[in-house]
């Protein structure tokens, strides 16, 4: 029933995603390799219940007549970076379920896995590796029952990451490779890609919420003044940094890249004036914000706020027009 990672070949995809505070709703519409487009693009704060959350979208939006997808949050599954396997395609499966079976908090055999392969390295004389995605099967199947009794073809199950991936295959530092870091209110995800093809990613445990507090409580440590000591900001931007320095080092080195020299900030529902200009010094890369309208066709203009709610909705129902834009930078 679910099809994770599998191609869709429909030429609209719509979706629905859980957020903290609510839950998100885009449609996008592909045709041929033009840009995509954005027919909708809804968020429902949170009411007593999901069912009930959902239940009032869906009477916001229009009958919805094209697949669905939808994502699991990071709580929800385990991703692994591992070499893949020396077996058949056909024993890939179940190479990867002994391999990842310590690493689960529940038994393997009550897992869903999927794999993603990371492509060239075997031309590179190194081991081919893979990211294995792993959901206990309950989790699958609750994600799926939220949309029992709703009328619509949910068809995809799909994770953050690559709904990040999505819009980074759109962007054009892609084409060289680029880091995207989707900073929430209380962690981020850093996804790094190159021509669409997912090659690395980084949760980091720091949100915007974090570095709102800008060098008003400075942290007194020894030897310094009060003046002098580091701010919580500070700190917390060092510990970003150090995240995404070791990030683009790891892309480099392991699968011998030229170095990432672009940084994309996606959208933030709290404005950070200083974050890109901290980031670009620390980092030594080009920093900058990104808005949805540079890379999907709206016919109204999207505000911060919804952008960054809907940011994994509309990248989720960006599925098909990354693979199409994948393609053509293949040409």
């Amino acid at each position: 029933m679910f099809k994770w990672f599998n191609k869709s070949q429909a030429n609209q995809l719509a979706s629905i995603v859980p957020h903290s505070e609510g839950l998100a709703f885009a449609s996008i519409s592909q045709q041929g390799s033009g840009q995509p487009k954005l027919e909708s693009c809804v968020f429902q704060s949170q009411l007593s219940d999901t069912q009930t959350t959902l239940n009032q979208l869906l009477q916001q939006c229009s009958k919805i007549k094209q697949p669905v997808t939808t994502l699991l949050n990071s709580s929800q599954f385990t991703l692994l970076l591992m070499q893949k396997p020396t077996v058949e395609d056909s024993e890939l499966a179940d190479a990867v379920r002994w391999q990842i079976k310590d690493q689960l908090n529940y038994p393997v055999e009550e897992a869903i896995i999927e794999t993603l392969e990371i492509p060239g390295q075997q031309e590179r004389g190194r081991l081919p590796m893979i990211y294995s995605v792993a959901a206990h099967q309950d989790t699958v199947i609750a994600s799926a029952n939220l949309f029992n009794d709703t009328g619509l073809d949910l068809q995809f199950i799909d994770i953050p990451e690559l709904a990040q991936r999505n819009i980074s295959a759109l962007l054009p530092e892609d084409f060289v490779g680029v880091a995207v870091l989707n900073l929430q209110a209380t962690h981020g995800l850093l996804t790094i890609t190159h021509e669409g093809e997912l090659y690395l990613s980084r949760v980091i445990d720091i949100g915007y919420e974090h570095l709102e507090i800008h060098e008003q409580d400075p942290v007194v440590s020894d030897g310094l003044s009060l003046e002098d000591a580091p701010s919580e900001f500070d700190n917390n931007i060092n510990k970003i940094v150090l995240e995404i320095q070791r990030s683009l080092d790891y892309y480099e080195s392991h699968y011998g890249k030229p170095a990432i020299g672009n940084l994309i900030i996606a959208p933030m529902e709290n404005e950070l004036p200083t974050l890109n200009d901290q980031l670009e010094k620390n980092l030594g890369v080009v920093v900058r914000s990104l808005s949805l309208d540079e890379i999907i066709d709206t016919t109204t203009e999207l505000d911060d706020e919804i952008q960054a709610k809907c940011f994994n909705a509309v990248g989720a129902a960006l599925r098909q027009a990354a693979e199409v834009s994948a393609q053509n930078k293949l040409r």
